[in-house]
Protein backbone atom coordinates (compact mmCIF):
# COMPACT_ATOMS: atom_id res chain seq x y z
CA UNK A 1 0.00 0.00 0.00
CA UNK A 2 1.85 3.34 -1.37
CA UNK A 3 1.92 5.99 1.57
CA UNK A 4 2.67 9.75 1.05
CA UNK A 5 3.97 11.18 4.22
CA UNK A 6 2.39 14.30 5.48
CA UNK A 7 6.01 16.33 5.49
CA UNK A 8 5.65 15.25 1.92
CA UNK A 9 2.74 16.67 0.97
CA UNK A 10 2.82 19.68 -1.93
CA UNK A 11 1.54 22.42 -0.35
CA UNK A 12 0.18 25.42 -2.54
CA UNK A 13 -0.59 29.33 -2.02
CA UNK A 14 -3.85 31.05 -3.87
CA UNK A 15 -5.45 33.90 -2.99
CA UNK A 16 -4.16 34.06 1.04
CA UNK A 17 -5.26 30.57 1.20
CA UNK A 18 -2.68 27.70 1.96
CA UNK A 19 -3.71 24.51 -0.45
CA UNK A 20 -2.34 21.10 0.77
CA UNK A 21 -2.29 18.66 -1.64
CA UNK A 22 -2.97 14.91 0.13
CA UNK A 23 -3.46 12.63 -2.92
CA UNK A 24 -3.09 13.49 -7.08
CA UNK A 25 -2.83 11.73 -10.25
CA UNK A 26 0.44 12.99 -10.62
CA UNK A 27 1.56 11.06 -7.62
CA UNK A 28 -1.00 7.72 -7.88
CA UNK A 29 -4.21 8.70 -7.46
CA UNK A 30 -5.36 8.25 -10.92
CA UNK A 31 -8.82 9.08 -10.87
CA UNK A 32 -9.11 11.53 -8.10
CA UNK A 33 -7.45 14.64 -5.94
CA UNK A 34 -7.82 15.27 -2.53
CA UNK A 35 -6.75 18.46 -0.60
CA UNK A 36 -6.93 20.54 2.08
CA UNK A 37 -7.86 24.29 2.32
CA UNK A 38 -7.05 26.76 5.07
CA UNK A 39 -8.85 29.57 4.49
CA UNK A 40 -7.74 32.45 7.19
CA UNK A 41 -10.00 34.11 8.99
CA UNK A 42 -12.35 36.76 7.35
CA UNK A 43 -10.84 35.23 4.29
CA UNK A 44 -12.29 33.21 1.02
CA UNK A 45 -12.75 31.38 -1.84
CA UNK A 46 -13.23 33.23 -4.69
CA UNK A 47 -15.92 32.86 -6.80
CA UNK A 48 -15.65 29.81 -9.06
CA UNK A 49 -17.11 26.83 -10.92
CA UNK A 50 -15.66 23.68 -12.16
CA UNK A 51 -16.57 20.82 -14.61
CA UNK A 52 -17.24 18.33 -12.49
CA UNK A 53 -18.55 16.85 -9.02
CA UNK A 54 -16.49 19.51 -6.04
CA UNK A 55 -17.76 17.58 -2.95
CA UNK A 56 -15.61 18.96 0.54
CA UNK A 57 -16.57 18.59 4.42
CA UNK A 58 -15.34 21.26 6.64
CA UNK A 59 -13.10 19.80 9.21
CA UNK A 60 -12.15 22.97 11.35
CA UNK A 61 -13.65 26.55 11.67
CA UNK A 62 -16.72 27.75 10.03
CA UNK A 63 -18.20 29.86 7.98
CA UNK A 64 -20.74 30.91 4.61
CA UNK A 65 -20.51 28.38 1.07
CA UNK A 66 -22.74 30.20 -1.88
CA UNK A 67 -24.05 27.62 -4.39
CA UNK A 68 -25.86 29.06 -6.90
CA UNK A 69 -29.38 31.09 -5.33
CA UNK A 70 -28.46 29.56 -2.08
CA UNK A 71 -26.20 31.08 0.95
CA UNK A 72 -25.84 28.67 4.24
CA UNK A 73 -24.00 28.45 7.24
CA UNK A 74 -20.77 26.00 7.28
CA UNK A 75 -19.72 24.11 10.45
CA UNK A 76 -17.23 21.45 11.39
CA UNK A 77 -18.64 18.16 9.88
CA UNK A 78 -20.76 19.71 7.34
CA UNK A 79 -20.43 18.20 4.15
CA UNK A 80 -21.36 20.35 0.51
CA UNK A 81 -21.76 18.81 -2.71
CA UNK A 82 -21.75 21.33 -5.61
CA UNK A 83 -22.69 19.84 -9.37
CA UNK A 84 -20.97 20.86 -12.05
CA UNK A 85 -21.13 24.26 -13.55
CA UNK A 86 -22.67 25.86 -10.34
CA UNK A 87 -21.46 28.91 -9.60
CA UNK A 88 -19.94 28.74 -5.33
CA UNK A 89 -17.35 30.02 -3.42
CA UNK A 90 -17.01 30.29 0.39
CA UNK A 91 -16.55 33.24 2.91
CA UNK A 92 -14.72 32.12 6.35
CA UNK A 93 -15.83 32.89 10.17
CA UNK A 94 -14.03 34.54 12.55
CA UNK A 95 -12.02 31.11 13.28
CA UNK A 96 -11.07 30.81 9.72
CA UNK A 97 -11.99 27.33 7.76
CA UNK A 98 -10.34 24.06 7.07
CA UNK A 99 -11.77 22.31 4.02
CA UNK A 100 -11.14 18.56 2.66
CA UNK A 101 -11.85 18.52 -0.73
CA UNK A 102 -12.37 15.61 -3.46
CA UNK A 103 -13.15 15.72 -6.98
CA UNK A 104 -12.19 13.58 -10.16
CA UNK A 105 -8.39 13.92 -11.53
CA UNK A 106 -8.46 16.66 -13.92
CA UNK A 107 -11.03 18.75 -12.86
CA UNK A 108 -11.22 22.40 -14.40
CA UNK A 109 -11.53 25.57 -12.24
CA UNK A 110 -13.01 28.29 -13.90
CA UNK A 111 -12.96 31.64 -12.22
CA UNK A 112 -15.54 33.90 -12.52
CA UNK A 113 -13.69 37.34 -11.74
CA UNK A 114 -11.53 36.85 -15.32
CA UNK A 115 -12.89 33.78 -16.65
CA UNK A 116 -9.21 32.21 -16.08
CA UNK A 117 -9.87 28.13 -17.09
CA UNK A 118 -7.35 26.00 -15.22
CA UNK A 119 -6.47 22.34 -14.13
CA UNK A 120 -4.92 23.10 -10.89
CA UNK A 121 -1.33 21.56 -9.75
CA UNK A 122 -3.37 19.77 -6.69
CA UNK A 123 -5.86 18.39 -9.34
CA UNK A 124 -3.85 17.05 -12.05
Amino acid sequence: MPVERAADHPIFEIGGNAVTSLAAPARGAEEAALFQVEVPPGGGLPPHRHDHFDVFTVTAGGGTVHVGEEVSAIVAGDSVVVPPGELHWVVAGDEGATIVVTMLAGTKLIREDDGTIVVPPWVS
